[in-house]
């Protein structure tokens, strides 16, 4: 039997949003893990370099060129170019004509993907049609790119480093927006990007109120600029509740989530934010489908909490507040150093 290849570089690939992306880690972990010595660089969105740079064991992350769909060609072939010669083992984990093509075009020896959008450009082949009934977690499919070229897919436990000059950043946004650097504060994420998966705004207006009344936490309303015409909604004129929408860089965020008590929220890519710098979440799920929901695309990691009806609708302001009473008890710290909150 011939000796397995030396692996001395290696590239994962992932190209798509927030979430999807991020849980990925725990094989890009295991994949450290089983090949220690090597380099491991990432091919992620352009949008996510900076915080995907963080990820440990990783040398770099590098952005994936972007354009119009038609011209998908032309991407594979600077692509293609730019890999050349540059590694040894390629795991593409969304399947791309363009990203298929730029690993053979490169010339990488082993080659691992899902067998369509030209998987014929792949060495190592998986069928994803699995996928569709939800049988598994998301992360346990993406470990199926180290099985299939052989390599064991042990994820030893992770976590972002502190990200600290964010966190500061953050502490010092929250203060002018009247929230102290000591004060206790969760994190609320009213937004996703499937509608199907939206909890209404006024329900969160009032869960809200509800936890500045019975609780007397500090609540920060997060999410992207695109959500601003909503954020004052959702904030109303309560004390102690500060609008961070619009506000955060990505590592930011992560610096932020890491300060936070806990993260409520839609499925959406703060939530693997916050379970990849060890801030428990709390998260809402509606909806009768394995393949969209929490089994597959839930929180990764211990210290969560699911609410899954089979609407959005069926989930109640007084189910959420309890649940996210309950969370709040069993992650409340022995003493007030913040630290101490994320030591799980």
């Amino acid at each position: 039997m011939a000796a397995p290849p030396v692996i001395r570089r290696a590239v994962f690939i992932r190209t798509d949003r927030l979430g999807e992306t991020l849980l990925n880690v725990p094989a890009v972990s295991a994949l450290h893990a089983a090949l220690p010595a090597a380099q491991i660089d990432l091919l992620v969105h352009p949008g996510l370099v900076d915080l995907m740079a963080r990820v440990p064991g990783v040398r770099r992350a590098l952005p994936c060129p972007t354009g119009r769909r038609a011209l998908w060609w032309r991407r594979a072939l600077l692509l293609g170019r730019r890999l050349r010669s540059a590694y040894d083992l390629a795991l593409v984990s969304n399947p791309m004509k363009e990203l298929h093509v730029a690993v053979w075009l490169a010339g990488i020896p082993i080659r691992a993907g899902y067998d369509r959008k030209c998987g014929w450009a792949l060495t190592h082949r998986l069928a994803d049609d699995g996928k569709a009934l939800g049988g598994r977690h998301e992360v346990e499919y993406n470990l199926d790119l180290l099985r299939v070229v052989g390599l064991p897919t042990a994820v030893p436990e992770w976590r972002f480093p502190p990200f600290e000059r964010e966190q500061l950043e953050a502490l010092q946004l929250l203060e002018r927006l009247g929230l102290g650097a000591s004060e206790p504060f969760i994190a609320v994420h009213p937004w996703t990007s499937d509608p199907r998966k939206q909890w209404g705004v006024d329900r969160y207006r009032a869960l809200i109120r509800r936890v500045r009344a019975r609780l007397g936490v500090g609540v920060a309303v997060i999410g992207g600029s695109e959500a601003r015409g909503e954020a004052e909604a959702v904030c109303g004129t309560a004390d102690h509740v500060a609008n961070l929408v619009g506000r955060l860089s990505l590592t930011q965020l992560a610096g932020f989530l890491q300060r936070a008590r806990l993260l409520v929220s839609n499925d959406s890519g703060p939530v693997h934010v916050s379970a990849a710098v060890g801030t428990p979440t709390l998260v809402l799920f509606g909806g009768t489908d394995p393949a969209t929901g929490p089994g597959r695309w839930g929180p990764w990691g211990s210290g969560h909490r699911v609410i899954e009806q089979r609407s959005m609708d069926l989930i109640t302001v007084e189910e959420a507040f309890a649940a996210l009473q309950e969370q709040l008890h069993a992650h409340t710290p022995a003493h007030p150093d913040r630290e101490s909150v994320r030591d799980r």
